[in-house]
């Protein structure tokens, strides 16, 4: 089991490191233009591959965590430490849905374009209600532990939930709001993978004292949500008259 998973982990890296150099080339391509298109696929597969191994191994520590890391049976509270492997296997098995989600959700308004009833599919709403499902998981377990980055993480869940379901579900929206759904989606993918990769590549290398650690699971997202608003105001602004019913 430990070789297995050590080949996911591989793969996993791999595949992600491919995948954060790989995103910047679609978000500075011409939108629609050859290098966004192809560019785009890539960056998406890879993706799919970063979340499955990810899901996968979280999966693994939550089930099974000695069987995986075999060397956790030497440690002189084992309980303590099965907690610890177990809260980070659940944050991150929070981050490998999430990043599927959102570049599934990504693809799908691109499909859709003006047209939300591919939104309205029992399949759709599933995969929706297994986030929201998560991110009360994660709000309820950081409640429990007072960690506010659980909490963080449970709330950007839920209003990702909440705001996938407003559009759907909003009566009138603008001709453009799939575009910027688009480009938010993935761009929230990307907040997934750089947050991952900084929380545990860049934190071993740049020790910071206590709590501001939780500046590196942060600071991701607060980038990405300013780029988001950017080009939401871009693409989408707010004097757009042309509006689609559902």
């Amino acid at each position: 089991m430990s070789h297995f998973y050590q080949l996911l982990f591989y793969f996993h890296v791999t595949a992600g490191v491919m995948a954060i150099i790989l995103f910047w080339v679609p978000i500075f391509a011409l939108k629609g233009g050859e290098q966004h298109k192809r560019f785009g696929r890539y960056y998406r597969r890879l993706m799919y591959s970063v979340a499955a191994c990810g899901i996968a191994m979280s999966t693994l520590m939550l089930a099974v965590p000695t069987a995986v890391k075999p060397n956790l049976l030497n440690a002189n509270d084992l309980q303590a430490v099965l907690n610890n492997v177990r809260f980070f296997a659940l944050l991150l098995l929070f981050l490998g849905y999430i990043t599927f989600f959102t570049v599934y959700n990504g693809q799908l308004v691109l499909q859709a374009k003006q047209s939300r009833a591919l939104f309205k599919t029992p399949l759709f709403l599933t995969l929706t209600g297994i986030l929201a499902v998560l991110s009360v998981l994660i709000t309820y377990f950081g409640w429990q532990a007072s960690h506010p980055l659980l909490l963080i993480f449970g709330a950007l869940g839920l209003f990702g939930t909440f705001s996938t379901l407003h559009f759907v579900y909003k009566r009138e929206v603008s001709r453009r709001k799939w575009l910027t759904e688009h480009l938010g989606n993935y761009i929230g993918s990307g907040i997934a993978a750089y947050t991952a990769f900084i929380t545990f590549g860049a934190r071993h290398l740049i020790s910071l004292p206590g709590n501001w650690q939780i500046l590196f699971w942060v600071l991701p997202g607060v980038i990405g949500a300013i780029f988001i608003t950017y080009l939401t105001r871009k693409y989408d602004p707010k004097t757009t008259t042309n509006k689609v019913t559902s």
